[in-house]
């Protein structure tokens, strides 16, 4: 399989995509477009208002109407067909750009001759301001936060997040909230056939990678009128609860974003619920609120948790990499183990070059093209065996 090759020619390609174009005699490229209904404000207050959280944007989070009416693509089989199966592909945390998972869709589609939908969580991809990816904008904000905090591994890409998770950690809950209603809606629209790409019925599954596995598993779990009692979910580099997670990364985000979070979600997080009734509510009588304080950690909710993995056990598959530092396998088995035992839905991969959580296919670096070609296609087969 030509991975690295067509990793630079989907790159290519879409950067210069409209509405319909195609990639070559066995797929098309899909923009179509989705308007959110869940901006969060009601269940979680936005307290942030420093220069620097807001990155002199002048706005606070609701008030970005890129986030909430937004294009995602699709890329199809060039098949002519209606479909009545179809692929939801969910992203890692701060991610600005489609090109990695471009031929991840790619041979999903043609290996499940299914449409693939790479859809964007809230206020990453394209739902997020151009200027956080921008490193001349962001480069000011560096040294004020480097003096601040003395924070590690800071830089210009994870600056945004870093700033905006450090000032108000629950982003994190609220910007997963709406990814999760709107991925909900989405499931939604295509079973009833509002999407012309498919048929009346069809049901998604799911290829979800790191953090968006973390998504994945909320809505497994909190199953809204039994939307994903037939759903299958493929997990990639993803899986654990949120404490057995590290994101601690120049791709992600800096030491002291990581360490305000984790300190709130796993610590400090009931306190806040006392004091906060709004959100003592979302998590004790909202399906997806009761679902995330589920993944956070072990005693969470462990009954409710444990008994809606067993049901669905045949419609998870968690393939969980040797070297992965940010989500680690041993967190990934701990979280969908049953009754303390090891879980059959986790397999742990090693792939003999120099990969990471961030680059699980690395494109530059010294390693054998070849090498790396056949691990993704390893990779992709069997998640495509899984969902066929």
């Amino acid at each position: 399989m030509d991975y690295t090759r067509k990793y630079y020619e989907l790159k290519q390609l879409c950067r210069k995509a409209n509405s319909h174009m195609p990639i070559d005699e066995f797929a098309e490229l899909r923009i179509l477009q989705f308007v959110s209904e869940s901006h969060g404000e009601s269940i979680f207050s936005e307290t942030e208002k420093s220069n620097e959280d807001l990155l002199s944007l002048g706005m606070a989070d609701s008030h970005f109407t890129g986030n909430n009416r937004f294009n995602y693509p699709v890329i199809i089989p060039r098949d002519g067909q209606v479909h009545n199966k179809a692929i939801i592909l969910l992203h890692g945390l701060n991610e600005r750009f489609w090109d990695k998972y471009l031929p991840w869709a790619y041979y999903l589609a043609l290996y499940t001759n299914r449409p693939v939908i790479l859809f964007p969580l809230s206020f990453h991809m394209n739902r997020a301001p151009e200027e956080w990816a921008n490193p001349k904008v962001m480069a000011p904000f560096i040294d004020a936060r480097k003096k601040a905090l003395c924070t590690e591994d800071l830089t210009f890409v994870n600056l945004a997040l870093s700033c905006r998770l450090t000032s108000e950690p629950l982003r994190f809950m609220r910007s997963g909230h709406q990814s999760a209603v709107d991925l909900i809606r989405l499931s939604r629209q295509i079973e009833l056939g509002e999407i012309s790409l498919f048929k009346e019925g069809t049901k998604p599954d799911f290829f979800a990678y790191s953090i968006g596995a973390f998504v994945s598993q909320i809505l497994l779990l909190a199953n809204p009128g039994g939307l994903f009692d037939k759903t299958r979910f493929f997990l990639f580099c993803g899986g654990s609860f949120f404490k057995d997670m590290c994101g601690v990364s120049r791709m992600i985000m800096d030491k002291a974003a990581f360490e305000r979070i984790n300190t709130f979600y796993t610590q400090t997080i009931d306190e806040a619920m006392q004091e906060k009734k709004a959100l003592a509510m979302f998590i004790d009588e909202n399906a997806l609120g009761k679902a995330f304080y589920a993944m956070i950690k072990q005693e969470n909710n462990k009954e409710f948790r444990e008994d809606r993995f067993l049901n669905a056990s045949k419609n998870i598959f968690s393939l969980a990499l040797n070297k992965d530092k940010v989500i680690p396998p041993a967190g990934i088995s701990s979280a969908l183990a049953l009754d303390g035992r090891r879980s059959e839905m986790v397999e742990e991969w090693d792939f003999p070059f120099d990969y990471t959580h961030e680059a699980p296919f690395p494109i530059s670096g010294k390693m054998d093209r070849n090498i790396v070609d056949y691990w993704f296609g390893e990779v992709f087969t069997k998640a495509a065996g899984f969902f066929n």
